[in-house]
């Protein structure tokens, strides 16, 4: 990249539903970054749980979220999330609003 690049979010978030929209990702060093929408009643993922090689990184932009990983724990928009590497998790939104995110992996998925 020799360029900044700039997203939009408020026009990515339509495709940034049901699965996340990766919009920036690279090899050197392994990380990718996107946005993602959880609908109200949403469990992501579906079934069990899902863990990262790499640290996760959110920033919850509206909307709330409840992040289950040994404990259970609400977000709320503004906060910035930070899911260590292996750490087992899941997500649901609970609320009657969407949960928009941006997200960053460091590391492998």
């Amino acid at each position: 990249m020799t360029d900044i690049h700039i997203h939009d979010l408020e026009s990515n978030w339509a495709e940034s539903t049901g699965d996340p929209l990766t919009l920036y990702e690279t090899d050197d060093p392994t990380t990718e970054s996107g946005s993602f929408v959880i609908e109200p009643g949403e469990r992501v993922p579906e079934a069990g749980t899902t863990s990262h090689a790499g640290d996760e990184l959110s920033v919850v932009l509206s909307g709330e979220l409840e992040v289950v990983t040994e404990s259970t724990r609400t977000v709320e928009a503004t906060a910035f999330t930070v899911i260590p590497a292996g750490v087992e998790h899941y997500s649901v939104n609970r609320g009657d609003e969407p949960v928009k995110l941006v997200y960053t992996i460091l590391g492998d998925l």
